[in-house]
């Protein structure tokens, strides 16, 4: 035999096995079948499917416009108990979705589970989770409380830098008037319609898969509502104060699985968010790549050998395997086809295949179970390990030609791409050469590689899959299922010293557990990630706040159109064409607006604001706010909009009382003038 082909994933560095010991955790007090860090994509489903389902609900109560939404939200609470439980659960439910996401995401990550042709997967899920971070952001801009107040500043610190509104977006929400209904429902729109783009995204991401699991089964999902039921009513979600937007934010509470994000956008600038963001997506959509170390090998058919079993199209955890119209002469309709684009190279299918038609180069079938026997023959070792080299056979030094390793004397390692690899008849052939023992060593159920590779030789080694173990072929006593997680490899040596006749039987998944155990486990896991959902939504955050009371001055505005002629120097003129020369040039523009403020005598601002657009023909616009000292101040707001600066169109002084805590306003239009507030 050969040395491996360097693999997309490969062992397990140091660290990397994380959620696998956690696995290990959760085992101790719950079967793998019961753990919600297996079912953890599952789970997230299922708090997205009742984060949708409660959202719709809630428009019974739910008014869409700027001027009624808080206290269509406060009205919740004084409605009947099913209107503050619906907006409970859906909160609840939207903080436990973002928390399976992430530990979905993060499990699969120390799993090395997204390179090859797992990046689809991997590039969607991404998607995905964007996505659903940015329906709860959203969410939170509805309420238009205090912390909507927040939302809707740093979103407008975000996209202002963008040409995509006419006005900035910030200049809207310096007062209350300033914020349009119309702004209002399209945020609302876009609420309501990103879970279907979500839905898409999530499609794409499952669509490789084989029998996935969309939803976790009754008993799990019943668990899960009843926790997220549970939190709900010891805790029930409450808004924060109503939105004003020339009064500071107070500290509040603030659900920090969807609002952290405050913490960055409110200290840092619209440009440097949007280089985070770029940066973080490049390195994020770049790891199927750029932390992929080359890719499996992919299995390929030999048509001569294919009979149109199905058996491996059937199998496939990826639906990587099509069966095709026949291409050669051979007296079967059809022959299984490899897609290249959705193979990951597991090797399930060469477990599958009685004839050893199809499966990847490496291990070669055909050699692995001539040598699987040889071994046996030539001995003196009489017992024979295959071992899925993505547990067990990762922390072992094993002699690739002879199959001996020095910390398992009296045994043959053979490493496998999984233990769905190994075909019964390999087993069949070295009982029948007189082994003592065969053991098939897996990841076990909660931490296989390949989704399903541990449960299919369960069942062919129990005879409830084809192909199966011919218990009357071989004695069966000799044959044992060990599983093994990858951060439990070292355990290999004593878990095969173990063995004896007679414990060969694999136990199928939860046997051993009784119904009271389980339960107290399930009651336990509920506790913990109820907890872990809740604690992060109610944490307490103070808004950046300025030292001093301001002025905040802000006006659209169009100067006046006039000629701006200079004379041409003689250099000038030289170049032009004979019959273009003229001593004086005239351009027509749009003059600068100036902007002078003035408090308490002194100058605080004195700018001048060019026309915007692409020819220099639009309004002028400005948003400045000044920093002024508690108490009263006298207050001047000019404003000239011609070509001489010095002569101004609107010029007012108010008295206007500072306090801690908010700023005052002052608004101008060609309409309305100045407006203070």
């Amino acid at each position: 035999m050969t040395e491996p082909p360097v693999r997309g994933g490969g062992a397990l560095k140091a660290g990397e096995g994380l959620f696998l010991r956690a696995d290990r955790l959760v085992a101790a007090i719950l079967p793998a079948e019961r753990s919600p860090l297996v079912w953890s994509g599952a789970i997230a489903n299922l708090a997205f499917v009742v984060a949708s389902l409660t959202g719709v609900v809630l428009l019974l109560w739910y008014e869409t416009s700027v001027h009624s939404a808080y206290d269509s939200v406060e009205a919740m609470a004084a409605a009947p108990w099913t209107a503050e439980l619906t907006r409970s659960l859906h909160r609840y439910s939207s903080d436990a979705c973002l928390l399976f996401v992430l530990i979905h995401a993060l499990r699969l990550t120390s799993e090395r589970r997204f390179g090859g042709a797992r990046w689809l997967a991997w590039v969607t899920g991404v998607v995905s989770v964007g996505l659903l971070w940015l329906i709860g952001w959203l969410g939170y801009w509805l309420v238009w409380d205090t912390r909507g107040e927040q939302v809707a500043r740093v979103s407008a610190l975000v996209l202002d830098p963008l040409p995509i509104f006419a006005d900035p977006l910030s200049r809207g929400l310096m007062t209350d008037d300033g914020v349009g209904s119309l702004l209002f429902f399209l945020v609302f729109f876009i609420h309501m319609l990103l879970p279907l783009v979500c839905v898409a995204a999530l499609w794409l991401h499952i669509t490789r898969l084989s029998r996935a699991r969309w939803l976790p089964d009754r008993s799990m999902t019943l668990w899960v509502l009843g926790s997220m039921v549970l939190v709900s009513l010891l805790w029930p979600a409450t808004s924060a104060n109503r939105a004003a937007m020339a009064a500071w934010a107070e500290p509040m509470t603030m659900d920090w699985w969807y609002l952290a994000p405050l913490a960055l956008g409110e200290r840092l600038s619209g440009g440097a968010v949007w280089t985070g963001m770029l940066v973080s997506g490049l390195v994020l959509f770049s790891v199927p790549w750029a932390l992929t170390r080359g890719r499996a090998p992919v299995a390929v058919v030999e048509s001569s050998r294919c009979n149109a079993c199905e058996k491996c199209f059937t199998d496939c955890p990826y639906e990587a395997i099509q069966m095709v119209p026949r291409t050669d002469d051979k007296p079967y309709d059809a022959q299984a086809f490899v897609l290249a684009d959705k193979c990951v190279g597991c090797g399930i299918c060469v477990g599958s295949c009685d004839t050893v038609g199809v499966g990847p180069a490496y291990p070669p079938a055909m050699e692995t179970r001539r040598a699987a026997t040889s071994w046996i023959e030539e001995g003196p070792e009489k017992r024979l390990a295959l071992v899925c080299q993505e547990s067990a056979a990762a922390g072992l030094s094993i002699d690739p030609e002879t199959g001996r390793c020095a910390a398992l004397p009296g045994w043959r390692l053979m490493p496998v791409p999984c233990a769905g690899w190994v075909h019964p008849l390999v087993v069949e052939k070295a009982l029948r050469a007189d082994a003592e023992a065969v053991a098939i060593v897996s990841c076990g159920p909660s931490a296989c590689r390949f989704r399903e590779g541990d449960s299919h030789i369960e069942q062919r080694l129990s005879g409830a899959r084809a192909p199966s173990l011919r218990d009357d072929k071989i004695d069966a006593d000799r044959v044992h299922l060990v599983r093994l997680d990858r951060s439990r490899g070292r355990d290999l040596p004593g878990a095969l010293a173990a063995l004896t006749p007679g414990a060969a039987k694999a136990e199928p998944p939860g046997t051993g557990w009784t119904r009271g155990r389980v339960v107290v486990g399930a009651t336990v896991a509920a506790a913990v990630l109820t907890a872990a959902t809740w604690l992060p939504s109610d944490l307490k955050y103070t808004p950046v706040t300025p030292d001093q009371p301001r002025l905040s001055v802000s006006f659209k505005h169009p100067g006046q159109e006039g000629e701006d002629c200079r004379q041409v120097s003689e250099e000038e003129l030289a170049k032009m064409p004979v019959h273009m020369r003229k001593p004086e040039i005239c351009e027509r523009r749009r003059a600068s607006v100036r902007l002078l403020v003035e408090v308490d005598g002194a100058v605080a601002h004195d700018g001048a604001y060019a026309p915007r657009g692409v020819w220099g023909d639009g309004n002028s616009l400005a948003i400045e706010q000044i920093e002024v000292g508690e108490g009263a101040h006298r207050v001047r707001v000019a404003i000239a909009d011609g070509h001489d600066p010095d002569v101004f169109g609107w010029d007012e002084t108010r008295e206007l009382e500072f306090e801690a805590g908010g700023d005052r306003v002052v608004l101008f239009d060609k309409v309305a003038g100045l407006r203070w507030y």
